[in-house]
Protein backbone atom coordinates (compact mmCIF):
# COMPACT_ATOMS: atom_id res chain seq x y z
CA UNK A 1 0.00 0.00 0.00
CA UNK A 2 1.00 3.49 -0.95
CA UNK A 3 0.21 6.47 1.51
CA UNK A 4 1.30 10.02 1.43
CA UNK A 5 0.13 13.10 2.92
CA UNK A 6 1.22 16.34 1.10
CA UNK A 7 0.19 19.69 2.74
CA UNK A 8 0.08 22.01 0.01
CA UNK A 9 -1.55 25.53 -1.87
CA UNK A 10 -4.78 24.50 -4.54
CA UNK A 11 -2.99 24.95 -7.03
CA UNK A 12 -3.89 22.42 -9.84
CA UNK A 13 -5.38 19.94 -7.39
CA UNK A 14 -9.29 20.65 -8.69
CA UNK A 15 -7.98 19.76 -12.24
CA UNK A 16 -5.60 16.66 -11.19
CA UNK A 17 -8.78 14.97 -8.48
CA UNK A 18 -11.27 15.48 -12.05
CA UNK A 19 -8.76 14.78 -14.93
CA UNK A 20 -10.14 11.83 -16.75
CA UNK A 21 -9.74 10.19 -20.38
CA UNK A 22 -7.20 9.04 -22.26
CA UNK A 23 -4.01 8.67 -20.60
CA UNK A 24 -5.13 9.60 -17.39
CA UNK A 25 -8.23 8.08 -15.18
CA UNK A 26 -10.76 6.09 -16.16
CA UNK A 27 -13.23 7.12 -14.36
CA UNK A 28 -13.42 9.60 -11.38
CA UNK A 29 -16.14 9.17 -8.83
CA UNK A 30 -17.22 11.72 -5.97
CA UNK A 31 -17.44 9.89 -2.76
CA UNK A 32 -20.19 12.30 -1.34
CA UNK A 33 -20.96 8.98 1.09
CA UNK A 34 -17.39 9.91 2.69
CA UNK A 35 -17.45 13.32 2.14
CA UNK A 36 -18.07 15.24 5.02
CA UNK A 37 -19.67 18.97 5.15
CA UNK A 38 -18.68 19.97 1.66
CA UNK A 39 -21.12 20.50 -1.56
CA UNK A 40 -20.95 18.18 -4.51
CA UNK A 41 -19.02 20.23 -6.55
CA UNK A 42 -15.22 20.05 -6.14
CA UNK A 43 -13.83 22.77 -7.21
CA UNK A 44 -16.30 24.76 -4.26
CA UNK A 45 -15.72 22.05 -2.05
CA UNK A 46 -11.82 22.70 -2.27
CA UNK A 47 -12.43 26.80 -1.91
CA UNK A 48 -14.33 26.19 0.88
CA UNK A 49 -12.06 23.98 3.01
CA UNK A 50 -9.00 26.38 1.68
CA UNK A 51 -10.97 29.57 3.03
CA UNK A 52 -10.01 29.06 6.58
CA UNK A 53 -6.40 29.24 6.09
CA UNK A 54 -6.48 32.59 4.75
CA UNK A 55 -7.71 33.67 8.01
CA UNK A 56 -4.54 32.59 9.54
CA UNK A 57 -2.03 35.01 9.37
CA UNK A 58 1.54 33.87 7.48
CA UNK A 59 -0.28 30.71 6.56
CA UNK A 60 1.50 29.45 3.64
CA UNK A 61 -0.48 25.60 2.93
CA UNK A 62 -4.56 26.06 2.53
CA UNK A 63 -5.60 22.00 2.62
CA UNK A 64 -3.60 18.91 3.24
CA UNK A 65 -4.06 16.12 0.34
CA UNK A 66 -3.74 12.89 1.26
CA UNK A 67 -3.39 9.61 -1.56
CA UNK A 68 -4.06 6.54 -0.67
CA UNK A 69 -3.44 3.85 -3.15
CA UNK A 70 -4.22 -0.19 -1.62
CA UNK A 71 -3.33 -3.17 -3.70
CA UNK A 72 -6.65 -4.42 -3.58
CA UNK A 73 -10.69 -2.95 -3.21
CA UNK A 74 -11.85 -1.46 -0.41
CA UNK A 75 -15.29 -1.35 1.27
CA UNK A 76 -16.88 1.91 2.64
CA UNK A 77 -16.17 0.18 6.54
CA UNK A 78 -12.74 -0.46 5.44
CA UNK A 79 -12.20 3.31 3.94
CA UNK A 80 -13.80 4.92 7.31
CA UNK A 81 -11.58 2.96 9.49
CA UNK A 82 -8.52 3.88 7.35
CA UNK A 83 -9.81 7.48 7.71
CA UNK A 84 -10.49 7.47 11.45
CA UNK A 85 -7.24 6.40 11.80
CA UNK A 86 -5.81 9.19 10.11
CA UNK A 87 -7.37 11.71 11.50
CA UNK A 88 -6.05 10.11 14.79
CA UNK A 89 -2.76 10.01 13.64
CA UNK A 90 -2.44 13.94 12.85
CA UNK A 91 -4.50 15.76 14.89
CA UNK A 92 -7.23 16.24 12.86
CA UNK A 93 -10.69 16.73 14.73
CA UNK A 94 -13.91 14.27 14.38
CA UNK A 95 -16.60 15.40 12.17
CA UNK A 96 -13.70 17.79 10.04
CA UNK A 97 -15.10 18.77 6.68
CA UNK A 98 -13.52 16.45 4.32
CA UNK A 99 -13.82 15.43 0.36
CA UNK A 100 -12.92 12.18 -1.28
CA UNK A 101 -12.84 11.43 -4.97
CA UNK A 102 -12.25 8.16 -5.61
CA UNK A 103 -9.77 7.27 -8.83
CA UNK A 104 -10.11 4.15 -11.37
CA UNK A 105 -7.78 3.00 -13.63
CA UNK A 106 -8.34 -0.45 -15.76
CA UNK A 107 -6.75 -3.16 -13.74
CA UNK A 108 -5.00 -1.45 -11.13
CA UNK A 109 -6.50 -1.61 -7.51
CA UNK A 110 -8.76 2.15 -7.26
CA UNK A 111 -7.21 4.81 -5.26
CA UNK A 112 -8.23 7.51 -3.40
CA UNK A 113 -7.73 11.25 -2.73
CA UNK A 114 -8.85 12.87 0.83
CA UNK A 115 -8.38 16.69 1.31
CA UNK A 116 -8.70 18.43 4.80
CA UNK A 117 -8.37 21.62 5.52
CA UNK A 118 -4.79 22.88 6.82
CA UNK A 119 -6.72 24.83 9.58
CA UNK A 120 -7.79 22.55 12.79
CA UNK A 121 -11.94 23.22 12.94
CA UNK A 122 -11.37 23.02 17.04
CA UNK A 123 -8.50 25.10 17.76
CA UNK A 124 -8.38 26.95 14.57
CA UNK A 125 -4.28 26.88 14.24
CA UNK A 126 -2.35 24.62 11.24
CA UNK A 127 -2.18 21.23 11.60
CA UNK A 128 0.86 19.26 12.57
CA UNK A 129 2.52 17.15 9.77
CA UNK A 130 6.70 17.30 11.67
CA UNK A 131 7.97 13.88 10.39
CA UNK A 132 5.29 12.58 8.25
CA UNK A 133 7.33 10.45 5.72
CA UNK A 134 8.32 8.07 8.41
CA UNK A 135 4.40 8.58 9.99
CA UNK A 136 3.01 7.73 6.80
CA UNK A 137 5.15 4.58 6.39
CA UNK A 138 3.98 3.18 9.61
CA UNK A 139 0.09 3.93 9.27
CA UNK A 140 1.08 2.29 5.45
CA UNK A 141 2.23 -0.59 7.38
CA UNK A 142 -0.22 -1.23 9.43
CA UNK A 143 -3.19 -0.84 7.32
CA UNK A 144 -1.52 -3.57 5.19
CA UNK A 145 -0.96 -6.01 8.46
CA UNK A 146 -4.80 -5.31 9.05
CA UNK A 147 -6.34 -5.94 5.98
CA UNK A 148 -4.14 -8.93 4.98
CA UNK A 149 -1.94 -7.18 2.15
CA UNK A 150 1.90 -7.96 1.32
CA UNK A 151 3.74 -6.17 3.14
CA UNK A 152 6.02 -3.89 0.80
CA UNK A 153 10.04 -3.26 1.32
CA UNK A 154 11.05 -0.49 3.08
CA UNK A 155 14.22 1.72 3.98
CA UNK A 156 12.30 2.66 7.52
CA UNK A 157 11.67 -1.06 8.94
CA UNK A 158 13.03 -0.30 12.54
CA UNK A 159 11.64 3.36 12.58
CA UNK A 160 8.38 1.71 11.70
CA UNK A 161 8.36 -0.93 14.34
CA UNK A 162 9.60 1.50 16.82
CA UNK A 163 6.24 3.82 16.06
CA UNK A 164 4.06 1.63 16.58
CA UNK A 165 5.45 0.43 19.65
CA UNK A 166 4.90 3.72 20.93
CA UNK A 167 1.48 3.41 19.91
CA UNK A 168 0.98 0.90 21.97
CA UNK A 169 0.82 -1.60 18.89
CA UNK A 170 3.37 -4.06 20.09
CA UNK A 171 2.25 -6.93 18.08
CA UNK A 172 1.87 -4.86 14.80
CA UNK A 173 5.68 -4.06 15.50
CA UNK A 174 6.98 -7.37 15.76
CA UNK A 175 4.95 -8.03 12.63
CA UNK A 176 6.51 -5.30 10.59
CA UNK A 177 10.20 -5.55 12.17
CA UNK A 178 10.44 -9.00 9.80
CA UNK A 179 9.02 -7.53 7.02
CA UNK A 180 11.32 -7.02 4.05
CA UNK A 181 14.17 -3.90 3.79
CA UNK A 182 14.77 -2.32 0.83
CA UNK A 183 18.33 -1.20 0.10
CA UNK A 184 18.28 2.52 -0.87
CA UNK A 185 18.08 3.25 -4.66
CA UNK A 186 17.60 -0.03 -5.55
CA UNK A 187 13.87 0.56 -6.69
CA UNK A 188 12.74 2.20 -9.26
CA UNK A 189 11.34 6.19 -8.65
CA UNK A 190 7.96 7.40 -9.29
CA UNK A 191 9.65 10.18 -12.22
CA UNK A 192 11.59 7.14 -13.91
CA UNK A 193 8.19 5.15 -14.23
CA UNK A 194 6.30 8.02 -15.57
CA UNK A 195 9.28 8.72 -17.91
CA UNK A 196 9.13 4.76 -18.63
CA UNK A 197 5.28 5.32 -19.79
CA UNK A 198 5.42 8.05 -21.43
CA UNK A 199 8.06 6.64 -23.75
CA UNK A 200 7.29 3.33 -24.29
CA UNK A 201 10.23 2.30 -22.45
CA UNK A 202 10.76 -1.70 -21.76
CA UNK A 203 12.69 -1.39 -17.92
CA UNK A 204 13.12 -5.09 -17.97
CA UNK A 205 14.93 -5.51 -21.42
CA UNK A 206 16.57 -1.85 -20.96
CA UNK A 207 18.15 -3.68 -17.63
CA UNK A 208 19.08 -6.64 -19.29
CA UNK A 209 21.17 -4.42 -21.87
CA UNK A 210 22.94 -2.56 -19.29
CA UNK A 211 23.83 -6.01 -17.80
CA UNK A 212 24.76 -7.08 -21.07
CA UNK A 213 27.22 -4.40 -21.40
CA UNK A 214 28.59 -4.57 -17.95
CA UNK A 215 29.45 -8.17 -18.67
CA UNK A 216 31.17 -7.76 -22.11
CA UNK A 217 33.52 -4.72 -20.59
CA UNK A 218 35.11 -7.33 -18.06
CA UNK A 219 33.51 -4.97 -15.10
CA UNK A 220 35.94 -2.65 -16.79
CA UNK A 221 35.15 0.70 -16.20
CA UNK A 222 37.06 1.74 -19.48
CA UNK A 223 35.97 -0.54 -21.28
CA UNK A 224 32.22 0.44 -20.64
CA UNK A 225 31.54 3.21 -23.10
CA UNK A 226 32.47 1.22 -26.26
CA UNK A 227 30.52 -1.76 -24.86
CA UNK A 228 27.58 0.89 -24.38
CA UNK A 229 27.65 1.93 -27.93
CA UNK A 230 27.24 -1.03 -29.01
CA UNK A 231 24.52 -1.90 -27.04
CA UNK A 232 22.54 1.10 -28.26
CA UNK A 233 23.58 3.72 -25.54
CA UNK A 234 25.51 6.75 -25.67
CA UNK A 235 26.73 8.91 -22.53
CA UNK A 236 25.70 12.75 -22.11
CA UNK A 237 26.99 15.59 -19.22
CA UNK A 238 23.26 16.12 -16.93
CA UNK A 239 22.56 19.75 -15.92
CA UNK A 240 23.22 18.65 -11.84
CA UNK A 241 27.14 18.63 -10.72
CA UNK A 242 28.12 16.92 -7.52
CA UNK A 243 31.21 18.33 -6.33
CA UNK A 244 32.09 20.54 -10.11
CA UNK A 245 31.36 17.34 -11.48
CA UNK A 246 28.47 16.83 -14.47
CA UNK A 247 26.06 14.11 -13.48
CA UNK A 248 26.74 11.03 -16.71
CA UNK A 249 23.90 10.39 -18.18
CA UNK A 250 22.79 7.50 -19.92
CA UNK A 251 20.59 8.19 -22.78
CA UNK A 252 18.81 4.96 -24.64
CA UNK A 253 19.26 5.52 -28.40
CA UNK A 254 16.01 4.22 -29.61
CA UNK A 255 13.48 5.39 -26.98
CA UNK A 256 15.50 8.68 -25.40
CA UNK A 257 15.00 7.91 -22.13
CA UNK A 258 18.00 9.35 -19.80
CA UNK A 259 18.83 8.44 -16.22
CA UNK A 260 21.92 8.30 -14.00
CA UNK A 261 24.39 5.90 -14.92
CA UNK A 262 25.75 6.00 -11.36
CA UNK A 263 22.29 5.20 -9.81
CA UNK A 264 21.07 2.78 -12.82
CA UNK A 265 24.81 0.99 -12.33
CA UNK A 266 23.87 1.02 -8.12
CA UNK A 267 20.29 -0.39 -8.63
CA UNK A 268 21.55 -3.58 -11.03
CA UNK A 269 23.55 -4.20 -8.27
CA UNK A 270 26.54 -4.19 -10.97
CA UNK A 271 29.20 -3.31 -8.08
CA UNK A 272 29.05 -6.74 -6.84
CA UNK A 273 30.50 -7.42 -3.39
CA UNK A 274 32.54 -3.91 -3.38
CA UNK A 275 31.25 -0.29 -2.78
CA UNK A 276 28.66 1.22 -4.21
CA UNK A 277 29.41 3.62 -7.13
CA UNK A 278 29.83 7.47 -6.88
CA UNK A 279 28.86 10.32 -9.09
CA UNK A 280 32.24 11.95 -8.74
CA UNK A 281 34.41 8.94 -9.54
CA UNK A 282 31.76 8.05 -12.70
CA UNK A 283 32.29 11.28 -14.00
CA UNK A 284 35.94 12.08 -13.56
CA UNK A 285 36.32 8.24 -14.95
CA UNK A 286 34.27 9.39 -18.65
CA UNK A 287 35.74 12.71 -18.70
CA UNK A 288 33.95 15.52 -20.81
CA UNK A 289 30.84 14.44 -22.54
CA UNK A 290 28.75 16.63 -24.64
CA UNK A 291 25.54 18.30 -22.89
CA UNK A 292 22.12 16.22 -22.57
CA UNK A 293 20.14 18.35 -24.00
CA UNK A 294 22.55 18.20 -27.36
CA UNK A 295 22.39 14.84 -27.36
CA UNK A 296 18.95 14.04 -27.46
CA UNK A 297 18.88 16.94 -30.07
CA UNK A 298 21.09 15.30 -32.57
CA UNK A 299 19.49 11.82 -31.94
CA UNK A 300 16.18 13.43 -32.45
CA UNK A 301 17.27 14.67 -35.51
CA UNK A 302 19.08 11.50 -36.59
CA UNK A 303 16.11 9.06 -35.38
CA UNK A 304 14.23 8.38 -38.92
CA UNK A 305 17.52 7.41 -41.09
CA UNK A 306 18.77 5.58 -37.66
CA UNK A 307 15.95 3.23 -37.36
CA UNK A 308 15.79 3.03 -41.21
CA UNK A 309 19.13 1.04 -41.35
CA UNK A 310 18.46 -0.77 -38.22
CA UNK A 311 15.19 -2.32 -40.28
CA UNK A 312 17.73 -2.60 -43.20
CA UNK A 313 20.25 -4.52 -40.63
CA UNK A 314 18.07 -6.99 -39.73
CA UNK A 315 17.18 -7.94 -43.12
CA UNK A 316 20.94 -8.46 -44.18
CA UNK A 317 21.37 -10.42 -41.01
CA UNK A 318 17.80 -12.51 -42.17
CA UNK A 319 19.73 -12.84 -45.61
CA UNK A 320 22.53 -14.13 -44.28
CA UNK A 321 20.98 -16.88 -42.06
CA UNK A 322 19.09 -18.02 -44.92
CA UNK A 323 21.96 -18.11 -46.95
CA UNK A 324 24.21 -19.74 -44.87
CA UNK A 325 21.05 -22.18 -44.30
CA UNK A 326 21.02 -23.19 -47.56
CA UNK A 327 17.74 -21.77 -48.88
CA UNK A 328 18.79 -19.44 -51.85
CA UNK A 329 14.84 -19.41 -52.78
CA UNK A 330 13.75 -17.88 -49.43
CA UNK A 331 16.96 -15.58 -49.25
CA UNK A 332 16.48 -14.07 -53.13
CA UNK A 333 12.95 -13.49 -51.85
CA UNK A 334 14.15 -11.91 -48.74
CA UNK A 335 16.81 -9.65 -50.65
CA UNK A 336 14.14 -8.21 -53.18
CA UNK A 337 11.94 -7.38 -50.22
CA UNK A 338 15.26 -5.18 -48.59
CA UNK A 339 15.72 -3.69 -52.03
CA UNK A 340 11.94 -2.34 -52.05
CA UNK A 341 12.20 -1.33 -48.59
CA UNK A 342 15.46 0.37 -49.27
CA UNK A 343 13.92 2.18 -52.05
CA UNK A 344 10.80 3.04 -50.52
CA UNK A 345 10.06 6.57 -49.19
CA UNK A 346 9.22 7.10 -45.72
CA UNK A 347 6.98 9.32 -44.85
CA UNK A 348 9.22 12.24 -43.53
CA UNK A 349 10.75 11.64 -46.60
CA UNK A 350 7.47 11.79 -49.00
CA UNK A 351 6.94 15.23 -46.95
CA UNK A 352 10.11 16.68 -47.74
CA UNK A 353 9.99 15.74 -51.70
CA UNK A 354 6.37 16.88 -51.83
CA UNK A 355 6.80 20.04 -50.65
CA UNK A 356 10.34 20.53 -52.61
CA UNK A 357 8.16 20.10 -55.65
CA UNK A 358 5.15 21.90 -54.39
CA UNK A 359 7.76 25.37 -53.92
CA UNK A 360 8.73 25.08 -57.64
CA UNK A 361 4.98 24.91 -58.43
CA UNK A 362 3.88 27.83 -56.30
CA UNK A 363 6.71 29.97 -57.93
CA UNK A 364 5.60 29.47 -61.54
CA UNK A 365 1.78 29.43 -60.29
CA UNK A 366 2.89 33.06 -58.47
CA UNK A 367 3.80 34.11 -61.64
CA UNK A 368 0.96 33.23 -63.70
CA UNK A 369 -1.07 35.12 -61.55
CA UNK A 370 0.32 37.67 -61.65
CA UNK A 371 0.76 37.81 -65.44
CA UNK A 372 -3.49 37.13 -65.66
CA UNK A 373 -3.57 40.01 -63.20
CA UNK A 374 -1.95 42.45 -65.94
CA UNK A 375 -4.33 41.03 -68.49
CA UNK A 376 -7.27 42.00 -66.48
CA UNK A 377 -5.89 45.28 -66.02
CA UNK A 378 -5.82 45.89 -69.91
CA UNK A 379 -9.30 44.82 -69.99
CA UNK A 380 -10.70 47.00 -67.56
CA UNK A 381 -8.59 49.83 -69.16
CA UNK A 382 -9.73 49.20 -72.70
CA UNK A 383 -13.34 49.30 -71.51
CA UNK A 384 -12.44 52.61 -70.08
CA UNK A 385 -11.57 53.77 -72.97
CA UNK A 386 -12.90 52.05 -75.50
CA UNK A 387 -16.17 54.42 -76.42
CA UNK A 388 -15.23 56.76 -79.38
CA UNK A 389 -16.88 59.85 -77.39
CA UNK A 390 -13.80 59.37 -74.81
CA UNK A 391 -10.86 58.91 -77.45
CA UNK A 392 -12.48 62.33 -79.35
CA UNK A 393 -12.25 64.29 -75.87
CA UNK A 394 -8.83 62.83 -75.09
CA UNK A 395 -8.03 64.54 -78.44
CA UNK A 396 -9.37 67.61 -78.02
CA UNK A 397 -7.78 68.19 -74.51
CA UNK A 398 -4.10 66.93 -75.29
CA UNK A 399 -4.61 69.37 -78.71
CA UNK A 400 -5.85 72.14 -76.88
CA UNK A 401 -2.84 72.12 -74.26
CA UNK A 402 -0.04 71.35 -76.99
CA UNK A 403 -1.47 74.80 -78.53
CA UNK A 404 -1.80 76.54 -75.25
CA UNK A 405 2.02 75.86 -74.63
CA UNK A 406 2.58 78.02 -77.90
CA UNK A 407 2.97 75.28 -80.06
CA UNK A 408 1.96 75.30 -83.74
CA UNK A 409 -0.86 73.46 -84.98
CA UNK A 410 0.94 70.59 -86.73
CA UNK A 411 2.34 69.56 -83.35
CA UNK A 412 -0.61 70.02 -81.47
CA UNK A 413 -2.22 67.21 -83.87
CA UNK A 414 0.78 65.10 -84.17
CA UNK A 415 0.99 65.14 -80.04
CA UNK A 416 -3.20 64.30 -79.64
CA UNK A 417 -2.38 61.84 -82.18
CA UNK A 418 0.09 59.55 -80.49
CA UNK A 419 -1.69 60.11 -77.50
CA UNK A 420 -5.14 58.38 -78.84
CA UNK A 421 -3.09 55.81 -80.16
CA UNK A 422 -1.68 54.96 -76.66
CA UNK A 423 -5.01 54.57 -75.44
CA UNK A 424 -5.54 51.10 -74.32
CA UNK A 425 -7.65 48.81 -76.72
CA UNK A 426 -9.80 45.92 -76.91
CA UNK A 427 -7.27 44.72 -79.52
CA UNK A 428 -4.33 45.29 -77.39
CA UNK A 429 -5.41 43.24 -74.25
CA UNK A 430 -6.26 40.63 -76.29
CA UNK A 431 -3.00 40.82 -78.05
CA UNK A 432 -1.37 41.06 -74.27
CA UNK A 433 -3.49 37.91 -73.25
CA UNK A 434 -2.06 35.72 -76.38
CA UNK A 435 1.17 36.49 -75.73
CA UNK A 436 0.28 35.44 -71.92
CA UNK A 437 -1.12 31.90 -73.17
CA UNK A 438 1.72 31.28 -75.26
CA UNK A 439 3.98 32.12 -72.58
CA UNK A 440 2.20 30.50 -69.99
CA UNK A 441 2.33 27.20 -71.96
CA UNK A 442 5.84 27.60 -72.54
CA UNK A 443 6.24 27.79 -68.85
CA UNK A 444 4.26 24.44 -67.96
CA UNK A 445 6.78 22.49 -69.85
CA UNK A 446 9.73 24.46 -68.05
CA UNK A 447 8.26 24.03 -64.68
CA UNK A 448 7.54 20.13 -65.18
CA UNK A 449 11.28 20.09 -66.22
CA UNK A 450 12.40 22.19 -62.62
CA UNK A 451 10.31 19.43 -60.67
CA UNK A 452 11.58 16.68 -62.21
CA UNK A 453 14.93 18.18 -61.47
CA UNK A 454 14.35 18.83 -57.90
CA UNK A 455 13.26 15.07 -57.42
CA UNK A 456 16.38 14.18 -58.87
CA UNK A 457 18.61 16.42 -56.90
CA UNK A 458 16.38 14.83 -53.86
CA UNK A 459 16.86 11.25 -54.27
CA UNK A 460 20.81 11.95 -55.02
CA UNK A 461 21.31 13.61 -51.77
CA UNK A 462 18.82 10.78 -50.02
CA UNK A 463 21.48 8.41 -51.91
CA UNK A 464 24.76 10.43 -50.37
CA UNK A 465 23.11 10.57 -47.03
CA UNK A 466 22.30 6.48 -46.96
CA UNK A 467 25.93 5.82 -48.57
CA UNK A 468 27.70 8.34 -45.50
CA UNK A 469 25.11 6.53 -42.42
CA UNK A 470 26.00 2.75 -43.90
CA UNK A 471 29.88 3.83 -43.81
CA UNK A 472 29.55 5.08 -41.11
CA UNK A 473 27.85 2.19 -39.21
CA UNK A 474 29.97 0.09 -41.26
CA UNK A 475 33.24 1.44 -39.72
CA UNK A 476 31.63 1.60 -36.23
CA UNK A 477 30.84 -2.39 -36.60
CA UNK A 478 34.76 -2.58 -37.43
CA UNK A 479 35.52 -0.46 -34.40
CA UNK A 480 33.72 -2.64 -31.95
CA UNK A 481 34.95 -6.16 -34.02
CA UNK A 482 38.42 -5.07 -33.38
CA UNK A 483 37.93 -3.99 -29.61
CA UNK A 484 36.41 -7.10 -29.14
CA UNK A 485 39.37 -8.88 -30.76
CA UNK A 486 41.74 -7.24 -28.77
CA UNK A 487 40.15 -8.12 -25.40
CA UNK A 488 40.06 -11.60 -26.64
CA UNK A 489 43.43 -11.36 -26.94
CA UNK A 490 44.38 -9.84 -23.91
CA UNK A 491 42.32 -12.36 -21.74
CA UNK A 492 44.79 -15.03 -23.94
CA UNK A 493 47.55 -13.94 -24.97
CA UNK A 494 49.14 -16.75 -26.66
CA UNK A 495 45.90 -17.31 -28.39
CA UNK A 496 44.12 -20.56 -28.34
CA UNK A 497 45.84 -23.90 -29.35
CA UNK A 498 46.04 -24.86 -32.71
CA UNK A 499 43.58 -28.00 -32.18
CA UNK A 500 40.59 -25.32 -30.74
CA UNK A 501 42.01 -22.79 -33.48
CA UNK A 502 40.83 -25.87 -36.03
CA UNK A 503 37.58 -26.41 -34.35
CA UNK A 504 36.72 -23.12 -34.49
CA UNK A 505 37.74 -23.02 -38.12
CA UNK A 506 35.77 -25.85 -39.45
CA UNK A 507 32.86 -24.52 -37.39
CA UNK A 508 32.81 -21.56 -39.49
CA UNK A 509 33.06 -23.32 -42.81
CA UNK A 510 29.75 -25.37 -42.01
CA UNK A 511 27.95 -22.34 -40.98
CA UNK A 512 29.23 -20.29 -44.17
CA UNK A 513 28.29 -23.49 -46.26
CA UNK A 514 31.78 -24.30 -47.20
CA UNK A 515 33.98 -27.21 -46.99
CA UNK A 516 35.58 -28.65 -43.65
CA UNK A 517 38.84 -29.04 -43.68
Amino acid sequence: MYLESIPRRLGGLGRHLMDAGRGSNERVIVRHDLSRDVPHDVTLALRMLAAPAHRVTRMKREVVHIVISPERMLSTDELETMLRTIEKEYGIPEGSARLLVEHEKGERARHYHVVYSMVSEATGRALRFNRSGDRDEMLARRFEIELGEKIQPSTRVERTAELLRQRGLADLAEIAAQGPVAEKGRRTSKAETRQNDRLGVDQVLLDERLRQAWRQSGNDMSRLRLELDAMGFCLAAGDQRIAGVPIVMLVDVETLKSTSLTRHLNRLALHGNGPRFREVAIGANFGELPPLAETTANLRKDALPRSADAVLFEFDRMVAEMEADGEREEAAKAKKGRARLDTRLSTLERDDLRARQKQVRDRYRQRDRIRRARVNRAFIAAGLFAGPETRKAAFYLVAAGVLATGAGLMPALVVAGIAVAAIPTFHSARRLRAITDQAAMLERVEMAREVQDETRSFFRERAIRQKAMSEKAYAQHARMRIHRNRQRNALTPEGPPTGVRRAVQGSANRRRGGPER
